[in-house]
């Protein structure tokens, strides 16, 4: 009898980066992480009473349903660490993020209480792949986000931080296997099993979580499940893609209005171009003139 192909997916996938670091079997891994990735100690966070919030797609009889999607909110001693992680991080991606730690440090604290100062400290940590385009955030491995002020000074820094992790810097450089961040940023976008293996070996619990993900990742139920989110995700981007073409179009087309009436109102067309932002070829077609007479014009 033949035996089954191990499958093998990245840590780095949305949905098993959750699942994993939320799975109460893994706890003492979730602390190992953060105490990498955070001023916090290890000794610290096993002293106090951390409490994780996620609402698993495994548990729900819909994988489509919108609200199992949940963050992994992660509490204790009045700081709220909402964990994420983006197999391609785009302009949607970056602004949902922004979302997301807003609507958490807006409502991070209990009615009644007297002083902002006394509010919980928000982190969020977004490790991020594939970034596009790839200025949208810096290029450095490690970037910190925080409030600034009118004259460029941090504020609200000790109570409010975003750190992005990338993933597709990490993969250009010579991986420094004593530097526990990147061995951490590299098991975590291992592409195969047998890197994993190599990364996690000689530490205890990265080789733990190895053989978890491996099995967890490989049981009948859980690859069915993670199959049908995998389709469902790309479903959807081929959706908000042609929203986002239908809405380009649209915008198109009411610049091509505009410019038409300017025109139409003796307008400069040298005006019509900086006003609506069109290229001569773009003016040319609104206006029903020919190339020459826009050269001409402009």
């Amino acid at each position: 009898m033949k035996m089954k192909e191990k499958v093998f997916l990245k840590l780095s996938d949305d949905l098993l980066f959750k699942e994993a670091f939320a799975h109460p079997d893994n706890r003492d891994i979730l602390i190992y992480f953060l105490s990498c990735f955070t001023d916090f100690t290890k000794e610290y966070l096993e002293s106090v009473d951390i409490k994780v919030e996620y609402e698993s797609v495994l548990t729900k009889t819909k994988s489509n349903d919108r609200s199992v999607r949940g963050d992994v909110i992660i509490k204790f001693d009045g700081h709220i660490i909402n964990l994420e992680a983006y197999s391609s991080f785009d302009r949607n991606s970056f602004d949902k993020s922004m979302y997301y730690i807003m609507r958490i440090f807006s409502t991070r604290t209990n009615r009644g209480k007297k002083s902002y100062k006394k509010l919980e400290k928000v982190i969020q940590i977004n490790i991020v792949d594939d970034v596009t385009p790839k200025d949208l955030i810096e290029k450095m491995v490690e970037n910190t986000m925080s409030v600034k002020d009118a004259k460029n000074n941090e504020i609200y820094s000790d109570i409010f931080q975003i750190k992005y992790y990338r993933l597709d810097t990490l993969k250009k450089m010579v991986y420094d296997k004593n530097n526990l961040k990147q061995r951490w940023l590299k098991f975590i976008c291992a592409k195969t099993a047998e890197e994993r293996k190599t990364i996690a070996k000689g530490d205890e619990l990265l080789m733990k979580f190895d053989n978890w993900c491996e099995e967890y990742v490989n049981d009948e139920q859980t690859k069915k499940i993670f199959a049908d989110w995998a389709d469902y995700i790309a479903e959807n981007k081929g959706i908000r893609k042609g929203i986002d073409m239908g809405i380009a179009q649209g915008a198109l087309e009411k610049a091509y209005e505009i410019a038409r009436n300017m025109y139409n109102k003796n307008m400069n067309i040298k005006d019509i171009m900086a006003i609506t932002e069109l290229s001569k070829k773009d003016i040319a077609k609104a206006t029903g003139l020919s190339m020459k007479e826009i050269q001409s014009l402009a």
